[in-house]
This record gives structure tokens, C-alpha cells and sequence, in this order.
């Protein structure tokens, strides 16, 4: 049958955007799928992922997501609604002009907001239905009534939980004869609880105060003194953001915590090894569920509508009292503890997920299709297509998931392809044009890349493509790349130079990796503050002579262009550690601002090597991870004493290929 998803938008990465495309990919197997679109471009935003054979239709492609063309408020969306100030007069006209005309069977509107303009709304031949994203009490008072007179006009609607399907308003419409029925939001399931141990904790969700992201890095430092190797993933935006990073730094964990200002997707939450959600306020389990859905476990508060509507005995996951730093620490610490417990839970938390899966949740959506099919006028069903397969003229593009197996295999898993022999690596650029072959298996879907075999590839960037037996070649859309477990350098420490590659998604969607290539290479490691000195801790790979001295050397980038010696290194075994003396860079100091490189050198005569933090899973650093400043006056005698002493700031940072740099500035 015809389905259309009513939807804000589709042209951001935001969790309503998400939400229609997780709920379409769940319907299309079965039904011909439309996502219909209040604002913006019909061409959905790359990061939702939205199967090939889901049409699209934007009712105002140039309109902004956010933007109003009309002054007039609407007259179908409730006066107090949450969203009732997305919507005008001219809103009103084309959802009423769309509906009118769909040749749809089922409409299922996703918000509040479009549900009422549903039910105010005739659509000839068709089931309405609205899914009911938070629960009804959330809605102010004022609201609440007319939502429910309103609803009664409805075939169905869908909440989202168990306790919210039990308020006073569902009551009230089963007695109006409305179908009232829990679903949950479909989730992507991990293919398996085997993964790599990562010692990655992820926060995901908004920024904002009851989500409780403060009280996530606090419970994460009290973890700190015993278990110092794991790193905390903030991945959200919002207004607290930069709120955030400033406590990162009052806490010391700037060596510790990466912060993502996007939304989270499912290869965040499988690159972890504990999720925390530390909101003291929920609408729904949806981030429970994402994280229990790639085998993570998780650390829940135990709030209304989140948590404990999936979490309980042997269910993959540990619940703490809403606000308690120290219950959170310690159920967090229990996992870090323990790998046995962690592998457990993985398993069970997949099989929590498994209700909440796509096929599980088109399964339930069907199910309430045939409750409220009785009735229908005219040609219920018509329009039906096999399930399983796209219209006859959309052509799906040849895409690659990936993941990174516990040796440092790649494994890639081919979508949209078929009579694929070989996945081809071939340099972007450049001069060399280097490619290597990899065989397809018998299957034609999967294939592995050996990182070995990648180490002939030059720095910079190289593409993949499937080539098929006719030698024909196309290249390769990214789908979902897993990278936890990268950061183990062990399967490749024998080679006599420096390699390391990362997949990454060009703007056009294309699969591509980043190559880094180098005869000698200085990992960086750590950053820790004195008053007055930074103290950097790494490791060294490649081609060092290590007999004679190491020195630190900063280079200027400004004019008058200077390299600066600032210091011995220390070697013990292959791990260097220095200290930067501010002293030095300020007695260096000519601009207001300046930039240094930061690199390492041996008594080779060879070129320095640039302090840079490749060898991970972030392909680019600069923007998630921010270092404090290192604030002091300049000496006495730095200029003479006629001279006014300035105060200095020193703060290191990351470049665009993860070199690490410093920035010195005078401040007024």
C-alpha cells in the first residue's frame, strides 16, 4: 500500500529528520514509501541515510527549515503547541492542497503539531494516523484538551512509550474508538555484540541543562585516578556547548573528553564501550535504546519514559538514582572494571534492542494498518508492490559500510551492488597514482582490506571503488564506517615507516581515506599543564636515531620566520616526554599573535617531524578536542625594565592533519 510520512523537514540531521527516516526504511520493504515534507529541499541530508527507494515530495523547497513565509499564524496547529510557531497560513494551504490529492492509503504524521493538522484535514480514501513523539503531559495545559478533541478524529495514534500510552488523553480517545497503540521508534541493530574493547564512554543528546551533561564529566572524573586510559565522547549541540568544553577545563579532562557538536548516529554509539545518559528528563528511551542497539551497554538514570522502560534485569544495562554523581561513577567504574561484565551486557543489550528493530517495528506498524483497515472507502491497498524491492527505475548507488576487525582488518559490506569482483583503493591526485585490489568474496557483498597492503599509498587521500568482471569501475558511496578498535597501532608496529589510514565521507557522500604516510612519526600522546610549562608524553615510530640527541624545536609560521630549540627530550623505550617552558616562546615572541609548530628532531640532519595524534579513529581532531590556555605575565627582564610587561597566552591545538600546534597571544 501507499504510505506518506509527514515530516518538518528532511534537509537537517536533526532527531524528527531521523526519526521519518528510520520509520520509512521499517515501512518500505512492505509499502511503497513518500516522506512529505513541510520545508525544504526535497534532497534529504546525507546523514540520515535515507533508503534509495523512498520518495521524497517537499511541499515548500525554498522555504528553510526554519524560516516562515507568511505572517499569519496557522489555524490548524494548536495555539501552545511546542511547534505551533513553525507553522503560518501558507503551511495551512499546501498540507490541506497535498492531502486532498495523495493517493496515499495511510498518512502517519510525526509530531503533535502535524497531527492536528491531520485530523483538521480530508484525505479521501486513507487512514490517518499520528505518532506522538513526547508523552501528552508534556504539552502545556492549555493545549491538552483541544489535542484531545482534536485526536478523536483520527484512525490511530501512536505514543512512543508504555507510560505515556497509559495517560488520562489515550483513555479517552479508546473510548472515542480511536486505536491507541505503543511502538517504539525503530533503531538499527548491530549485526553482532562482537566488537572491539575501544575504553570509549559516550554522552550523546541535546545540550541542554535537563540532559545533564555536567553531571556526566563529573561523574567521568571521579573514574579518572583509577582508570586513566578511558576517554569520554560528547556528541550533541546546543546551548550549553561552549558551557560544556569550559568545564572540561575547570575538571582537567582536556586530554580526556572529545566533544562533537553534531547528532549522534549509530557508529558513535557502536565505537563505545559504555553509553551514559545522565538526563534528569526523558520523552522517550530513544537514546536508551540507540546505544542497547549497537550492543552497548548502558548507564540510565531512572526517569519517567526513559531508562526504565527498557532497562531491568538482564537487560544489557545498569540504572543510578536521577542526579547522583556518585551512583553514576560507580555504576560507570563497574564497567570499566570489568570486560567480563561488559561483554555480557553487550549481548544482552542487542537483545533488548531487537523489539525496537527496523523489521520489528514494520511488523507492529502493519499489524495496526490491518486494526484500522475495516472501514476504508474505495481502494485500500491499491498501489501495493512486492516488498523487498525498489521501482524498476531507480537504480541504487553502490555503497560500502565498514567496520575495523579486532586484527585491523577493514571489513566492508557492499550495498547496491552486483557482479562485483574487486574493491579498488586508488590515490586521489598526485603524481603516483597508486591502487590496490581487493577480492570480493563468492558472495558478491563483503570484502576485506588488509591495512598492510594499504602502507604502498602515499599521504593524502584515495578513493574506492567496486570494479565489476568487465573491469568497469564505480565509485563507492559511504554508508556506515564503525571505527572502533582502530587505535590499536600493534598489527602494524613491524612496518619500517609510519602508516595509517581513515574512511571518512567526502561532501558528495563518497567513501574516501585519509593516508597518513611518513618515514618517522612523533604520536602524541598526552598533554599535561604546570604553571607554567606544558609536559607532552608520546611514542615514536619509524626511521629515529636514537643514539644521540632528540631535541623539541617550535617553528614560526609568521615573518620573520624562526625555529626555536625548547628543549631535551627524554627516551625510555620508545616513549619520549618533554617539557615546554612558556619562558622560551615568550622571550621568542614579536607579534600580538603567533602560531608555532610543534616538532621533534635527532641528530640525523634529517627533516624535523611534526608532534601530531594520528594514530585513532578521528580523522579530524581540531574541532572536538580543545585544549586550556596557559595564561602568565612576562618576566621582569624579558625587555629591559622601562619596558610594560603584557600578559601571554599559550594554548596548543590541533591542525587540520592533527599536528599539534601553539597559538600565542598577547592579551589587553
Amino acid at each position: 500500500m501507499n504510505v506518506d510520512i509527514l515530516v518538518h523537514t528532511l534537509a537537517t540531521d536533526s532527531i524528527g529528520a531521523r526519526a521519518a527516516a528510520r520509520l520509512a526504511q521499517s515501512l518500505v520493504a512492505r509499502h511503497r514509501v513518500t516522506v512529505v515534507t513541510m520545508r525544504g529541499v526535497a534532497a534529504p541530508h546525507p546523514e540520515l541515510r535515507l533508503p534509495e527507494n523512498v520518495g521524497v515530495l517537499a511541499l515548500a523547497p525554498s522555504v528553510g527549515a526554519g524560516d516562515r513565509d507568511d505572517d499569519e499564524t496557522s489555524q490548524l496547529v494548536i495555539a501552545g503547541d511546542p511547534e505551533f510557531r513553525r507553522y503560518n497560513r501558507a503551511d495551512d494551504g499546501r498540507i490541506r492542497k497535498h492531502l486532498s490529492a495523495t493517493d496515499a492509503d495511510v498518512v502517519i504524521a510525526l509530531s503533535s503539531a502535524l497531527g492536528a493538522a491531520l485530523a483538521q484535514c480530508r484525505v479521501p480514501h486513507a487512514r490517518r494516523i499520528a505518532r506522538q513523539p513526547a508523552p501528552v503531559e508534556r504539552l502545556p495545559e492549555s493545549v491538552r484538551a483541544r489535542w484531545t478533541e482534536l485526536y478523536r478524529g483520527l484512525d490511530a495514534v501512536v505514543p512512543l512509550t508504555r507510560g505515556d500510552a497509559a495517560a488520562p488523553e489515550y483513555q479517552a480517545l479508546r473510548a472515542a474508538g480511536v486505536e491507541v497503540r505503543h511502538i517504539a521508534e525503530p533503531v538499527l541493530l548491530a549485526e553482532s555484540p562482537d566488537k572491539p574493547t575501544t575504553g570509549v564512554v559516550i554522552s550523546a543528546g541535546r545540550l541542554v541543562s535537563h540532559r545533564r551533561v555536567d553531571l556526566a564529566l563529573h561523574a567521568f572524573a571521579q573514574t579518572r585516578a583509577a582508570h586513566p586510559g578511558w576517554q569520554l565522547r560528547i556528541v550533541g549541540t546546543g546551548p550549553l556547548r561552549r558551557e560544556t568544553r569550559e568545564l572540561v577545563t575547570v575538571l582537567g579532562l582536556h586530554d580526556h573528553v572529545l566533544q562533537f557538536d553534531r547528532e549522534a548516529g549509530e557508529e558513535d554509539f557502536y565505537d563505545a564501550d559504555i553509553a551514559l545518559v545522565a538526563a534528569e528528563r526523558l520523552d522517550t528511551a530513544r537514546p536508551v535504546l540507540e546505544a542497547l542497539a549497537q550492543a552497548t551497554p548502558v548507564v540510565a538514570t531512572e526517569v519517567p519514559f526513559g531508562g526504565p522502560e527498557v532497562l531491568g534485569e538482564g537487560s544489557g544495562g545498569l540504572l543510578v538514582p536521577v542526579g547522583d554523581v556518585h551512583a553514576t561513577a560507580g555504576a560507570l567504574e563497574r564497567y570499566m572494571a570489568d570486560e567480563g561484565l561488559r561483554s555480557a551486557h553487550r549481548a544482552e543489550a542487542l537483545r533488548t534492542a531487537r523489539s525496537a528493530g527496523t523489521e520489528q517495528v514494520g511488523e507492529a506498524y502493519d499489524e495496526l494498518f490491518a486494526a484500522v483497515k475495516a472501514g476504508v472507502r474505495g481502494r485500500w491497498g491499491k498501489g501495493r508492490r512486492a516488498a523487498g524491492g525498489a521501482p524498476a527505475e531507480d537504480r541504487p548507488l553502490p555503497t560500502a559500510d565498514c567496520r575495523v576487525l579486532p586484527n585491523g582488518t577493514w571489513e566492508l559490506t557492499l550495498r547496491g551492488v552486483s557482479g562485483a569482483r574487486t574493491v579498488r583503493v586508488k590515490e586521489q591526485g598526485g603524481r603516483r597514482e597508486e591502487a590496490v585490489d581487493f577480492a570480493v568474496g563468492s558472495d558478491g557483498t563483503r570484502a576485506l582490506i588488509d591495512a598492510r597492503a594499504l602502507a604502498v599509498l602515499g599521504e593524502g587521500r584515495a578513493d574506492l571503488y567496486v570494479v565489476d568482471g568487465r573491469g568497469k569501475e564505480r565509485r563507492l558511496r559511504y554508508g556506515r564506517c564503525t571505527l572502533g578498535g582502530a587505535r590499536d597501532v600493534g598489527h602494524l608496529s613491524d612496518l619500517n615507516h609510519f602508516h595509517w589510514t581513515l574512511p571518512y565521507a567526502t561532501e558528495g557522500g563518497y567513501l574516501r581515506l585519509r593516508v597518513w604516510s611518513r618515514p618517522s612519526h612523533a604520536e602524541l600522546v598526552a598533554v599535561d599543564y604546570s604553571d607554567t610549562s606544558l609536559w607532552l608524553t608520546g611514542w615514536l615510530q619509524g626511521e629515529w636515531r636514537l643514539g644521540g640527541e632528540l631535541l623539541l624545536l617550535l617553528r614560526r609560521r609568521q615573518e620573520p620566520a624562526r625555529t626555536l630549540a625548547a628543549g631535551r627530550v627524554r627516551l625510555e623505550g620508545g616513549w619520549f616526554g618533554v617539557e615546554l617552558n612558556m619562558d622560551e616562546v615568550m622571550r621568542a615572541r614579536l607579534l600580538m599573535r603567533e602560531n608555532w609548530d610543534v616538532l621533534l628532531t635527532d641528530s640525523s640532519g634529517g627533516e624535523p617531524v611534526r608532534l601530531a595524534r594520528i594514530a585513532d579513529d578521528q580523522v579530524i581532531r581540531r574541532d572536538v578536542q580543545r585544549f586550556p590556555e596557559l595564561v602568565r605575565e612576562e618576566p621582569t627582564d624579558l625587555f629591559g625594565p622601562d619596558v610594560g610587561r603584557a600578559v601571554v597566552g599559550l594554548r596548543p591545538y590541533f591542525t587540520a592533519d592533527n599536528e599539534l600546534s601553539l597559538v600565542v597571544t598577547e592579551h589587553h
